[in-house]
């Protein structure tokens, strides 16, 4: 079975000879095809059949591939219902779906929560990252403890703010993890109970209070000021080559906000005039990079073909042994709360490295160099100034200090 976008012109535009077409979606199974109509009209020029894309001549290119994103997500949606039901998905089966005139037995079927969550998983395989899969599963998994424990099954009914607060008296008093932890759990539950409630499921709503809420408190991560960069792109590896392939990727990342898992993405086919063109393997987010004089240093070195990155644990690994050989010996301290207590705790800045202070250093860097946020945005992929500020990670200490600085600049 396919699914694929397909533009075709009606007879009138024919015989106009007109440069637009409808776009459609086109479902086959078992040699039949059919036709869901999009209500979209684009010019054939701004098409790239390969990537089943609009091109970047289309106006609003990038809503308009998001939309469509989702739109061909709905038709694999129902397939994927389909076939977790045992349901053949015919294509007059899915087009009537589609179209509203099959009531689906999704909506006559009882599914209990955890049932659900079976079906919200299997979906998902398809439509998100390895990652954000494994984090799905594991949440879910840490759910089923706290069920055993409160001596209750969880069920639609009994997702309210009782609920609530005995998972988290659970999670952050008696098992002592971290608020963040169990934020990030009531984030992904809130997600499949939203998806449960449209879908008919779920009509219990609870879960959309104020006080059912994503906790969080800030987390002291570092980053590397262009000085420390400076002083890793500096250190002699001629003996690790390992060690260099990994310090290279990082300081190229440094200073294109790309995460490990686009990193391998740069090649001389996505480079034009000194930009970098690619579709974020996460979010599937289009964003252009510009190519600093930093990363074209390494690029060339590599001749624009990077290593690939090693698994995200090793990778973490060697980066603190760089952090190390960088002399990041200055204390850090780090601020949890867990079972009612705040938690201080006392690091090295190398024990604090990881793969993802390669996107806070170039948030960071940059937005010290004067540009725009919504220009570092734009790179980084953040569609959220509130989430994008996470990542801007400059001390009170340093912040006073450049604000002296531009006083008197100013003065």
């Amino acid at each position: 079975m396919t699914v694929n976008y397909e533009l075709r012109q009606t007879q009138t535009q024919r015989k106009k000879r007109s440069k637009k077409a409808q776009l459609f979606i086109r479902y086959c199974h078992q040699s039949k095809c059919t036709l869901f109509y999009t209500k979209k009209i684009i010019h054939i020029k701004d098409w790239d059949k390969r990537n089943q894309r609009v091109k970047r001549t289309y106006p609003g290119y990038l809503k308009m591939n998001r939309y469509l994103t989702k739109l061909k997500q709905r038709v694999e949606d129902i397939i994927n219902d389909c076939l977790f039901d045992e349901i053949e998905p015919t294509v007059s089966y899915v087009k009537d779906v589609w179209l509203g005139r099959q009531k689906d037995d999704k909506k006559i079927e009882k599914l209990s929560f955890w049932q659900y969550v079976e079906k919200f998983i299997h979906k998902s395989e398809n439509r998100l990252s390895p990652n954000t899969l494994r984090s799905y599963k594991t949440s879910f998994k840490n759910l089923k403890k706290f069920e055993r424990n409160w001596g209750s099954i969880i069920d639609w009914h009994n997702i309210n703010m009782d609920f609530y607060n005995n998972y988290y008296e659970y999670y952050v008093n008696t098992l002592g993890l971290k608020i963040n932890g169990f934020g990030k759990i009531i984030k992904l539950l809130k997600t499949v109970l939203n998806e449960a409630t449209q879908e008919g499921y779920n009509d219990n709503t609870a879960y959309k209070s104020k006080s059912f809420k994503v906790t969080k408190e800030e987390v002291s991560n570092i980053y590397l000021d262009e000085q420390e960069l400076s002083k890793w792109i500096e250190l002699d590896l001629n003996e690790d080559r390992k060690l260099e392939k990994v310090r290279d990727l990082f300081y190229v990342a440094c200073y294109t906000g790309l995460r490990f898992s686009d990193l391998g993405k740069i090649t001389k086919e996505n480079i034009n005039a000194d930009l970098i063109s690619i579709r974020t393997q996460k979010t599937g987010t289009d964003i252009i990079i510009p190519i600093l004089n930093e990363v074209k240093l390494v690029l060339e070195k590599y001749n624009y073909n990077l290593p690939k990155p090693l698994q995200n644990q090793t990778m973490n690994r060697h980066l603190k042994k760089l952090g190390q050989l960088a002399e990041m010996d200055s204390d850090v301290k780090t601020y949890n709360r867990r079972g009612g207590k705040t938690i201080t705790t006392k690091f090295k800045r190398w024990e604090l490295i990881s793969t993802h202070t390669a996107r806070r250093s170039f948030a960071t860097n940059m937005y010290k160099r004067g540009f725009d946020k919504t220009m570092i945005m734009k790179i980084t992929g953040h569609s959220s100034e509130k989430v994008f500020m996470d990542y801007i990670k400059i001390s009170n200490e340093e912040n006073a200090k450049r604000f002296l600085e531009q006083s008197k600049q100013s003065a």
